[in-house]
């Protein structure tokens, strides 16, 4: 399978700065995608954070279908890899987050308090790919709008510090990306919209989500497009029916693919086609 590559420069520029922060980090938060928790997890963050302890957040679990997440919470509990489930736009997280670290953490605070050391704020970082929703995450703990969101992937464009209460601190950090990436995961993040929709074929996206679709979530694509896909026989043909649906035609009655295109990645990164996964734990070859 070909690498796709991208490195920005300015992601390069991130990745220092957090190994330049570490040292006064106490936990790290990575978060992921529900939708796609291995594909939005950067493979380079064990090489960067080295031995720091890390929480990953599942984030966006509203959109994601539910037992599917259940799977990967528990398998990575399974591995004793800490995890927990979060949505960042309605759930409050201070506190959950804040208890969850403290037990992560549970052996370094009881080896500062017997010497004799004074409690203080735990110095956590935030880290995850573009669009995982780490603003918004950030913006929930601390309880103002301080960062800057948006559901487009790049928004944070530098490194900034917050104080989210009185006993947590955390550090937010541009999204980033590897080097390197094989065709499908690029094919799930552009999917999403964790990587821009310039750097890959949109009819290829649409397709890989329209035959995940079929094979995963039938009924889903029937409801929301009032297709019956036993008189569909190709993906072609599925994208025509959508496109009669819905109206995307141009002069002559022709088929208007961008618009269908567009439609049905809006359709699917809102989650107005239902709660779906496009990872399940059976079917990868998962290496934490």
């Amino acid at each position: 399978m070909k690498q796709i590559q991208w490195f920005p420069g300015h992601m390069a520029k991130a990745r220092r700065q957090i190994e330049e922060k570490l040292p006064v980090i106490d936990i790290i938060y990575e978060l992921v995608d529900a939708r796609i928790p291995l594909a939005s997890s950067n493979p380079m963050l064990k090489e960067i954070i080295r031995n720091k302890p890390r929480l990953i957040l599942l984030n966006k679990v509203d959109l994601a279908d539910p037992q599917v997440t259940k799977a990967w919470l528990d398998y990575y509990d399974s591995l004793g890899v800490a995890a927990v489930e979060t949505n960042s736009l309605t759930e409050k997280l201070p506190e959950k987050i804040y208890h969850i670290s403290k037990e992560i953490l549970k052996k370094e605070l009881v080896k500062e308090k017997a010497k004799g050391l004074k409690s203080k704020p735990l110095n956590a970082m935030v880290i995850g790919i573009p669009n995982v929703g780490k603003s918004q995450f950030i913006n929930n703990l601390a309880g103002k709008n301080k960062v800057v969101t948006g559901n487009k992937p790049g928004v944070t464009k530098m490194q900034s510090f917050l104080n989210a209460g009185e006993n947590l601190r955390v550090y937010d950090n541009p999204g980033v990306l590897w080097p390197k990436f094989d065709d499908e995961t690029g094919l799930k993040l552009a999917l999403l919209g964790s990587i821009k929709d310039s750097l890959l074929p949109l009819d290829d996206v649409v397709l890989f989500g329209v035959d995940y679709l079929k094979r995963y979530y039938p009924k889903n694509l029937e409801k929301r497009y009032d297709l019956n896909l036993e008189e569909l026989e190709t993906r072609i043909d599925i994208l025509d029916a959508i496109g009669k649906k819905r109206g995307c035609l141009i002069s002559g009655g022709e088929i208007d693919y961008d618009r269908v295109f567009s439609l049905f990645l809006n359709d699917l990164r809102n989650g107005s086609l239902g709660r779906m996964s496009f990872e399940r734990v059976e079917d990868e070859n998962v290496q934490l």
